[in-house]
């Protein structure tokens, strides 16, 4: 590495350490107190889109809870496109209007300016759906609130290692993070600048809807009178390394295969096809495919006999599924909570298991790794068509060793718990 860009790293490390991080310390100290003297902490949790809208259970806990003040404020992503972003509000309206959540909209399609947070609620507290800069419009982004007392469920299991995951600005910034289990606080401490002392552990908030004693069943109905095993194809975005991580996805030599598999076994499984929230945008943008060839790809997954297309919250459905292909980070781990068999396809598994952390690679000895399009049938036959799984119970202990929540209490209840001693909010 050049002499310049050494002296540039050691200055930028120095003035984040011995300045900004520790200033931060002092500005949250400041909030803290205001909020214990006020006796209510003002909250704002941004909702992106449905596939990551994580605080639900929190939610419900915070408006029944006079010790807070919350509101859930709609703002898509600006690094989606437009099209995909009137979609995702639209589909946040319908989602907490069917829920009953009140929410601060958002008019992606107008000329009205983002509804200013800071000036008409003045927040002390404020979730955000990823830990990313200039993620949301601008008087949204974690940029406009560093001052505030930032926190953050993960989106998704970080399954890989280093700086995407654990060592942003934001990782370093923000005042909680509340983690899922003690292998994910030792990357943070590992990676992140500030060792991770703004980590809590209070288990993955998903856990909270997929432990519910019963789940809806969303699988288009097909009134032939065949009855159909349910495998769910979850396809990642990533074509190459633009993010900074290897690339594991698979769409582009998997997309016509799929198609063809779904027509192959039309009479004995039902496929719904659930690509990551960005693959659309990506496929928009991608050379070979385009607006005109994603839409009519999607529209046939829509209306195809057997298949159906998931795009918004997806605890029900893979609950009420049989098994899933995928090439999805987090769902190595979160599919685990459904104990049925699933593959993950990748074409060169020992390269990609570098960039993955010691948890991660504990969750792929509970599952099966497909390469090729032969593998995906024999996967298809065997475990799901003719039940041979047997993976169960390594995935029943992966589950038991990692999954449960602490204290034997609920995600949304450990993180108000925290909330509350961290406010020196009266009990």
């Amino acid at each position: 590495m050049p002499m310049l860009d050494v002296l540039k790293k050691t200055i930028n490390y120095l003035y984040l350490h011995l300045w900004k991080y520790r200033h931060i310390d002092i500005v949250h100290g400041k909030r803290i107190k205001m909020v214990a003297e006020r006796g209510q902490a003002r909250v704002v949790i941004f909702a992106m889109n449905v596939p990551m809208w994580k605080y639900g259970h929190l939610y419900e806990l915070l408006r029944r809870d006079s010790r807070f003040k919350t509101w859930v404020v709609i703002s898509p992503s600006i690094s989606y496109r437009l099209e995909q972003q009137i979609n995702d509000v639209k589909s946040l309206r319908t989602y907490f209007n069917a829920q009953g959540v009140p929410f601060i909209d958002c008019d992606v399609e107008g000329d009205s300016a983002p509804f200013d947070v800071k000036k008409e609620l003045d927040p002390d507290v404020i979730f955000y759906p990823q830990p990313y800069e200039h993620l949301l419009a601008k008087k949204h982004d974690c940029l406009n609130f560093y001052d505030r007392l930032i926190c953050y469920y993960p989106y998704a299991f970080m399954t890989g290692k280093g700086k995407f995951s654990y060592n942003f600005h934001f990782h370093n910034l923000a005042w909680r993070l509340y983690y899922s289990n003690n292998e994910i606080l030792k990357e943070a401490q590992k990676t992140a600048w500030n060792q991770g002392r703004n980590v809590r552990i209070v288990g993955y908030p998903m856990t909270d809807d997929y432990c519910k004693s019963s789940h809806i069943n969303t699988w288009k109905k097909i009134n032939d009178g065949k009855k159909r095993k349910r495998v769910i194809w979850a396809p990642h975005f990533s074509f190459d390394d633009k993010f900074g991580q290897l690339p594991r996805g698979n769409f582009l030599w998997m997309a016509d295969f799929m198609v063809e598999v779904a027509k192959k076994y039309k009479a004995l499984i039902q496929f719904t096809f659930k690509p990551h929230p960005r693959l659309l945008t990506e496929l928009y943008d991608h050379p070979e495919w385009g607006k005109s060839k994603t839409d009519a790809y999607y529209k046939l997954w829509a209306e195809m006999e057997n298949t159906q297309v998931e795009m918004g919250d997806y605890v029900d459905l893979f609950m009420t599924s049989d098994g899933m292909v995928h090439d999805s980070g987090s769902f190595v781990i979160e599919y685990n909570y459904t104990n049925k068999p699933v593959m993950f396809v990748s074409r060169d598994i020992e390269k990609f298991l570098t960039g993955q952390t010691n948890f991660s690679k504990e969750a792929f000895k509970v599952l099966l790794i497909g390469k090729n399009e032969k593998e995906i049938l024999n996967f298809l036959e065997s475990a799901i068509l003719n039940g041979q799984d047997e993976m169960s119970s390594l995935r029943k202990n992966f589950c038991n060793r990692y999954l449960n929540p602490p204290n034997n209490k609920s995600v949304a209840q450990n993180t108000l718990d925290d909330l509350v001693s961290s406010l020196g909010l009266k009990k």
